[in-house]
C-alpha cells in the first residue's frame, strides 16, 4: 500500500455518504430510497411489495455476506446499497453467532464475550461499505424515550436498534435522516429532519443538509432529487 500524494476532494452526491434513515412504519422511507437512481435493496423482511426496485432478499447472516462479497466484485450497474431493515439485519447476525458458538444467547459468554463477537462481526462488513466506492443506506424504524434532566422531563425519538448497537452505526454515518409527520395549519405533511434536536436524533457532519433544520416531502416521487439539490446548493 503506498501513501497518498495528494488531498481527498469532498465527495458531491447525497448518496455518497453513509446515510442512516429512519422513521415510523409506512411513513415512505423505502419509497424515499427507491427514487434514488441505480439503488439495490438488501430486503431483510421489509415491505417493499408495493415498489417497484432491484432487491435481494436476506434471510440469513451468511446470504448477507455472500451478497455484499457479490456486489464488492463490481461489474454491474448499482451506486447505492440500501439495507431495510438494519434491525432485522443485526437479529440475524446474533443468530449467526449463537447458532456458530452453540448458544441461546449472547450473555451465555461470559464477561460479554458474545456481545464483543456479535459486534466485531456486524461491523465488518458495514464498515467496508461505508468506505467503499459504493453508497450506504440503513433503514430503521422509532421509537420514544424518556428522558429525564435535573430541571425537566421530555420524550425523545430515537432508532429502535439497541443502544449499543446504535453506538456502533453512528460511527459509521456522516448523515442521520429522521423522517415523521407533522400537523400544520394547512394539515398533516411529512417531512424530513436533518438538524440535530433534543427530541430526537438527526444530523449531518457535511451540514450541508443541517442548515435546512427538515425538508417537506411531496407526494410526487422527486424527493430524493429536491434533497439532493438542497445538498449541493451553495
Amino acid at each position: 500500500m503506498t501513501l497518498p500524494v495528494e488531498k481527498s476532494k469532498p465527495k458531491e452526491n447525497l448518496w455518497q455518504y453513509p446515510i442512516f434513515l429512519y422513521g415510523p412504519p409506512k411513513i415512505g422511507k423505502s419509497t424515499l430510497v427507491s427514487e434514488i437512481p441505480d439503488v439495490l435493496f438488501m430486503n431483510t423482511g421489509g415491505g417493499l411489495d408495493a415498489l417497484s426496485v432491484y432487491q435481494m432478499g436476506i434471510s440469513t447472516w451468511l446470504e448477507f455476506l455472500e451478497s455484499c462479497a457479490e456486489i464488492m466484485k463490481g461489474g454491474h450497474q448499482f451506486k447505492v446499497l440500501a439495507i431495510d431493515t438494519v434491525d432485522r439485519l443485526h437479529k440475524m447476525c446474533v443468530n449467526h453467532i449463537c447458532v456458530q458458538n452453540k448458544i441461546s444467547h449472547p450473555t451465555d459468554l461470559s464477561y460479554g464475550k458474545g456481545y464483543d463477537m456479535v459486534k466485531d462481526e456486524f461491523m465488518r462488513p458495514l464498515t467496508k461499505l461505508a468506505i467503499s466506492q459504493y453508497g450506504l443506506i440503513l433503514i430503521s424504524h422509532v421509537r420514544e424515550i424518556e428522558v429525564s434532566t435535573r430541571v425537566s422531563k421530555y420524550t425523545k425519538a430515537v432508532p429502535t436498534l439497541q443502544s449499543h448497537v446504535w453506538e456502533l452505526i453512528d460511527g459509521i454515518t456522516a448523515i442521520i435522516l429522521y423522517m415523521t409527520s407533522e400537523i400544520t395549519p394547512e394539515g398533516e405533511r411529512r417531512v424530513i429532519k436533518t438538524a440535530p434536536s433534543e427530541t430526537y436524533v438527526a444530523g449531518d457532519r457535511t451540514k450541508k443538509l443541517a442548515r435546512y433544520g427538515q425538508i417537506i416531502i411531496e407526494d410526487d416521487g422527486k424527493n430524493w432529487d429536491r434533497i439532493q439539490e438542497a445538498f449541493v446548493k451553495e
